[in-house]
């Protein structure tokens, strides 16, 4: 029994290696002082975390990135939270038709989506490059947090609210008071999908932006092509980054209040 422990343990630690290893050598080779990527890196320098966060060609990107990310973080967690709870509490005849539609999205591909929006903002005279990206973002994210909140209710223990009325709590009391608390880890984890997969959305952006409007993922997805300086290192750390930032805070956060 050991053995067998022992060997699936090493097993385990092979796959975590070869997971974050290609993420090491992007953040080691992000210091690098040659202007070209290259692994051990030549120096070491922030030159390039300082022309991505405050110069150069990238930190426009990576803020609009950021601004994009977190508009449609704003606007879809809230929608994505109604619609869960409304296919919780209530029973209607379309009922399952219209869960399906607001889960459609995640079955259609991105790319035959991107080219559907593309006609369609068209058509509709909408030039706004901005707006068009939060609106497709939009679409995108609200059946990750659909998903992830309908299973957050389904476990939501319904007596809890129901005593909650019984106290003289109004429905909107209730639901501030002691529904969203019960189900914060799966808001959490709802808002976190949602702004990772605004940020590192490449498809969409390729159709719906136009001149003065280029995201992170495009100018990384143009620069790999064309143009391999360290910076792409240093945009990918920062993102690698963020995302361990996030989940930790998230961890903590569930941790002191004592839901994990």
């Amino acid at each position: 029994m050991k053995k067998r422990f022992s060997v699936l343990n090493a097993v385990n630690l092979f796959i975590y290696l070869f997971i974050v290893a290609p993420l090491v050598v992007v953040v080691i080779t992000s210091f690098t002082e040659s202007a070209y990527l290259v692994f051990p890196p030549k120096g070491f320098t922030f030159h390039w975390y300082n022309e991505v966060l405050t110069g150069g060609r990238y930190a426009k990107p990576f803020w609009n990135s950021i601004w994009i990310a977190v508009t449609t973080t704003a606007v879809a967690l809230p929608i994505g939270t109604l619609i869960a709870l409304a296919f919780k509490k209530y029973e209607f005849r379309s009922k399952e038709t219209m869960r399906s539609l607001f889960l459609s999205p995640l079955l259609v591909p991105t790319l035959l989506f991107g080219i559907g929006l593309l006609i369609f903002y068209s058509n509709l005279g909408v030039s706004d490059y901005f707006f068009r990206l939060v609106m497709a973002h939009i679409i995108l994210t609200v059946p990750y947090v659909v998903r992830t909140m309908s299973a957050g209710f389904a476990r939501l223990d319904r007596s809890v609210e129901e005593a909650s009325l019984i106290l003289g709590a109004t429905p909107w009391q209730t639901l501030r008071l002691v529904t969203i608390p019960l189900v914060r880890p799966a808001l959490m984890a709802s808002a976190f999908f949602a702004f990772i997969m605004s940020f590192d959305e490449l498809v969409m952006a390729l159709f719906l932006t136009g001149p003065g409007m280029v995201t992170l993922p495009m100018l990384i997805y143009s620069d790999i092509q064309f143009n391999m300086t360290p910076a792409i290192a240093a945009a990918s750390s920062i993102i690698i980054l963020g995302t361990v930032l996030i989940g930790l805070i998230g961890m903590s956060m569930l941790k002191r209040n004592k839901i994990l």
